[in-house]
């Protein structure tokens, strides 16, 4: 029998690890009750204590063998933190923490106790009430990450033979939402009474680098000064931040596509080199207390925004203003449609908006305004005659 120490909800727990009388390999989760700062010591000596305890135990049979569904998933977590990326792991991490373990936690199933019906049932309440705030279920997409957790749990304990097979092989989700997403196309003019509604508010030069390049939330976030050459008029998009449950900066995009170089436009020139100068002047106001990094975005105290905070901030400007609700991510999708209103080739604006593949551009971005169909029912006319 070995054991280790591992970390739940800022808990110390023991997990053993160890073989049962018919040759099968077991987990036992054991709380130690002890919080985790400032108690390693005791709870190695508790481990230690338990070990003992256990083996004695094991000697005369009377070992509870089994563990429950929803402490493996822990330990599975657990072991996840250092081999994924973070963003992987917050991912996981979330759908785990408000999804999949308060279901089974509820239940009391162990792991070898649960079977495909357990599995089934709960994509099925997912899909029809998963929600935690307000009424109703969770996307397709949503559920199939998490068929994607319990499958790879339940795929580690067939591999360490706890179980025999995996019951959620061959599930099969709910029936496909037929739900589409809202997505707002803005044309040049009201883009342009977007950017009004933001005038005098810090949000505003971000807001019209974001339409001009149709950059994601991530991408203008992670703009930095020393991506921006003033003096060859280039701007680079190669670093990003984004946020799950933790925030995270990484000098990697989205795909190898996603990477970029730009023209750096007059318009934007202007507007960053004015954002310098006042980066600069902010520093000397602020002094030691001033926040020095590369990033362009920032408070006046040198602090990155947040991403969630330009979500948020986003959607309240426009509600005040009684503008219709729209995602900040739509501001990329209305910089792909007005260029294509201005004619550009699919090829060109996948280039732009760095697509990796132009089957994404054609299928999302090919939205025809208004007043381009007018002109186009305009430009047919009298083709035809009988």
């Amino acid at each position: 029998m070995t054991g280790t120490l591992q970390i739940k909800r800022d808990k110390y727990y023991c997990v053993l690890d160890f073989k049962n009388e018919e040759g099968e390999r077991k987990l036992k989760w054991v709380s130690t009750g002890l919080d985790v700062k400032g108690n390693k010591r005791k709870a190695t000596e508790f481990l230690n204590d338990l070990l003992v305890q256990q083996s004695v135990k094991i000697q005369q049979g009377t070992n509870d063998n089994d563990i429950f569904f929803s402490d493996y998933l822990m330990h599975w977590l657990e072991k996840k933190k250092n081999k994924v990326e973070l963003t992987t792991y917050d991912g996981y991490r979330m759908q785990i923490e408000k999804h999949i373990l308060p279901y089974f936690e509820k239940r009391k199933l162990k792991l070898s106790e649960i079977k495909p019906f357990h599995i089934g049932e709960f994509y099925e309440f997912e899909f029809e009430s998963g929600k935690r705030i307000g009424e109703g279920g969770l996307s397709t997409r949503t559920i199939k990450l998490q068929r994607f957790v319990i499958k790879a749990c339940l795929d580690e304990a067939v591999f360490y033979e706890f179980i025999n097979r995996n019951p959620a092989t061959n599930i099969p989700l709910p029936k496909k939402d037929t739900k589409v997403q809202k997505v707002t196309f803005l044309d040049a003019e009201s883009a342009n009474k977007v950017l009004r509604l933001f005038k005098g508010h810090p949000l505003q030069p971000l807001i019209y680098v974001t339409l001009y390049y149709g950059l994601r939330r991530s991408e203008v976030l992670g703009l930095k000064w020393s991506a921006i050459d003033f003096k060859n008029n280039t701007i680079e998009i190669s670093h990003t931040v984004v946020q799950n449950l933790s925030i995270v900066a990484k000098d990697k995009t989205k795909t190898n596509s996603s990477q970029r170089k730009y023209v750096l436009l007059p318009e934007i020139k202007e507007i960053l080199l004015d954002l310098f100068k006042r980066s600069k002047e902010n520093k000397k106001l602020f002094g030691n207390t001033y926040i020095s990094t590369d990033y362009v975005f920032t408070w006046q105290d040198g602090r990155p925004y947040r991403p969630d905070y330009i979500t948020q901030e986003f959607q309240k400007v426009l509600a005040k203003n009684s503008f219709p609700k729209m995602r900040f991510h739509d501001l990329r999708h209305s910089c792909a449609s007005i260029l294509y209103d201005k004619g550009w080739e699919l090829k060109d604006i996948q280039t732009w908006l760095g697509h990796a593949d132009i089957q994404t551009t054609a299928n999302i971005y090919t939205h025809i305004t208004e007043s381009r169909k007018k002109a186009m029912a305009k430009n047919i006319e009298n083709t035809f005659s009988l």
